[in-house]
């Protein structure tokens, strides 16, 4: 169905179930850490029609790195969905990226399909 990057500290194991369903609803995930500006080298190799971004764990690197690929002219348009994000962040996100959208890990596949369904 989609390329999907996930930006998320800790690898595979933190969110094992929340990826697999992503996997399993047809999506080609794609993990990077996003340890900035070490990151850029795995984000520039492909497109991808959503950018998520786990908010819960070291979330000024994942906003970095969404700044970035938002700031590229070949990633006009695409959606980036920030996950648990703290309220006391949504604001300094919305104001570096405002095109974000917001959910939860519970609501990934359901927000993800419906972002890429838009885009």
């Amino acid at each position: 169905m989609a390329r999907i990057v996930v930006l998320m500290m800790g690898g595979a194991d933190v969110k094992k179930d929340e990826l697999g369903a992503l996997g399993a609803a047809g999506h080609d995930v794609t993990l990077v850490e996003p340890r900035w500006p070490d990151c850029k080298s795995e984000l520039d190799v492909d497109m991808f029609a959503l950018v998520i971004v786990d908010g819960g764990r070291s979330p000024s690197h994942g906003r970095a790195a969404a700044s970035w690929l938002a700031s590229l002219s070949c990633y006009p348009t695409i959606p980036f969905l920030f996950l648990d994000v703290p309220d006391k962040d949504v604001a300094r996100v919305k104001k570096e990226l405002p095109r974000a959208q917001f959910g939860t890990w519970a609501s990934v596949v359901g927000a993800s399909e419906r972002l890429v369904a838009k885009s």
